[in-house]
């Protein structure tokens, strides 16, 4: 029995080794097919670019967020009193109401003092008091700096005296990015303060460049895009894939039937107004 156990052990070892080693050369086989050009390398090739794009999104909107702010616009607008209808001559005495209205800005440029952000006019239109939100949720009033009505622009600024040491911790000035440079496919990121909600990220594609679009008795060259763009994005950011910002998103395509359709105004072409509008 004892010799009989020892037989049976040996045999066993033997096969155990046998087969570790099988698996070993299959291993070793592997690795090296794995490295030759051809299907194999590109599938890998193809899997690391995946992976790496799923996680710039991410990285994306970590750079991006702390550059873009929700602004707030409080108005004070005349409206007719309904029941002045019924007095002398149909006429009454008009009523002042208070309307609040929401978009989005960017950091753009910190000086010594001040911080100044950028946004579309029609989100500050009107605005007896305007407010800027950062990051953190903090709130702080902000001044109009300058704005240009034709290229639907403003420029907005707080003064860093104002701010919590923990909103200077956790904010940044936006990266300018080259919109010249963009190609059609691309990938895109965009951040804003949707629907008045708080700062949201969608990403897509640019459909198109230098789309023109006639705004009345004017027409501008806008970046379109898929990326969600929705009503309180309008000021928000649109980023290349460096999370440099390439564009101001502006509108929206709203109509039945019609999805995807959503615009910036290039960056590049504003870069010198903008400039101007901050030292004013």
């Amino acid at each position: 029995m004892v010799v009989s156990a020892a037989v049976f052990g040996g045999v066993a070892g033997g096969v155990f080794y046998g087969i570790n080693g099988m698996l070993a050369s299959a291993d070793t086989t592997y690795a090296v097919q794995s490295t030759t050009p051809g299907l194999t390398a590109v599938a890998a090739s193809y899997n690391s670019e995946s992976t790496s794009q799923s996680l710039n999104v991410t990285g994306i909107a970590a750079l991006g967020l702390p550059s873009v702010v929700s602004v707030t616009n409080i108005s004070v607008q005349e409206v007719e009193n309904y029941f002045g209808r019924f007095g002398r001559n149909s006429q009454g005495p008009s009523q002042f109401k208070e309307t609040v209205s929401c978009g989005s800005g960017i950091i753009i440029y910190a000086g010594d003092s001040e911080l100044y952000m950028v946004t579309n006019y029609h989100v500050v239109e009107g605005a007896t008091t305007l407010s800027v939100t950062f990051v953190d949720d903090e709130t702080y009033e902000a001044e109009l700096c300058g704005y240009d009505e034709e290229t639907d622009l403003a420029v907005l600024r707080v003064s860093t005296s104002e701010l919590s040491e923990n909103t200077l911790s956790q904010i940044s000035v936006v990266t300018i990015g080259d919109s010249d440079d963009l190609i059609v496919g691309e990938q895109v990121v965009a951040i804003g303060n949707a629907l008045g909600y708080g700062q949201s990220v969608t990403t897509g594609i640019v459909s198109a460049v230098n789309r023109t679009i006639s705004n009345g008795d004017t027409s501008s060259s806008y970046i379109q895009t898929d990326a969600a763009i929705n009503p309180g994005n309008s000021g928000g950011a649109l980023l290349n894939m460096d999370g440099e910002l390439i564009g101001i998103n502006t509108a929206k395509i709203s109509s039945t039937g019609v999805e995807g359709m959503g615009y910036a105004i290039p960056i590049s072409q504003v870069i010198d107004l903008i400039e101007s509008l901050i030292g004013e």
